[in-house]
This record gives structure tokens, sequence and C-alpha cells, in this order.
């Protein structure tokens, strides 16, 4: 697998930070809408001004270092880069769904994490034979000529 460079890990950790203040966000309007007590709705809009705060620092930034078009110039779009890349989720959330199913006791949530798991766990196969496919094909080397020798 090609090595992350710093700025894909940049642009992961700006879209994940983004994605954490948005549900912290919709969390703080949706409290805002249930409460009557006026000190913890100013509480919940000050979080709010915050969160929104976070976010525009987040695409300033973004914009600032041209993250984007940096990392789109050098992300590699390689198919086993990305089929490993997925596999890696597909078993982050595996493993999330079995962690889960032990601590459930409501038998129809239970079977909907269980019939969840089942489904990413087929994509794991999928991918892994995919995986392996990729990896057992001979490959030409990039800095290999394949051109007929002139004669001298």
């Amino acid at each position: 697998m090609q090595k992350i460079t710093q700025q894909e890990i940049i642009l992961s950790t700006f879209v994940e930070a983004q994605n954490l203040e948005k549900i912290l966000l919709e969390k703080v309007k949706e409290y805002g809408k249930e409460t009557m007590d006026d000190q913890i709705k100013a509480l919940l809009k000050q979080i709010e001004i915050m969160v929104k705060n976070h976010r525009e620092d987040i695409k300033k930034a973004q914009k600032d270092m041209h993250i984007s078009s940096i990392v789109k110039k050098n992300m590699s779009q390689e198919p086993l880069d990305m089929l490993q890349d997925l596999l890696k989720n597909l078993v982050n959330i595996q493993a999330f769904y079995n962690e889960t199913i032990v601590n459930i006791t409501n038998p129809y949530v239970r079977q909907l994490f269980t019939q969840m798991r089942d489904d990413v766990m087929r994509f794991i196969s999928i991918l892994q034979i995919e995986i392996e496919s990729l990896e057992s094909k001979p490959s030409i080397p990039n800095n290999t000529v394949l051109s007929r020798p002139e004669m001298s």
C-alpha cells in the first residue's frame, strides 16, 4: 500500500473534524428547540456559535493551504490502494458491529446489527479476494520502456 502523505492525513482530519462539528451543531440546535430554560438556551447558543466558528476556521485553513488541490494531485488512485483502504474501513465497521451486538440485549436491534455486520463481512470477503487477485497479477514496472531496440 502506498504511503499516506501528510496532506492526505490533514485532509482526512479536516473532513472528520467537520463531520464531528456537524453532529454537535445538529444536537445543539435540537436541544435548543426542546428546552425552555433561558440559561441553558444561552449556553447552547454559545456552543452553536463556537461550532460555526470552528467549521469556518476549518474551511479557511483548507482554502489557505490549498490542501484539496494538493491532495488530488498527490493521491494514489491505484485500484489496489483504494481496495485496501476500503477493506480497512470495512474491518473497523465490522468490529464496531461485533462489539455492539455483545452489548445489546434488545432482540430487534441485535438482529438488525447482526444483519448489518454480516453484510459488511460479505464485502470484506469479496474485497479480500479482489485484493489477492490484484496482488498476484504480474505488473510491468513503470520505469521499463517497452519498445523495439534501435539498430545502430
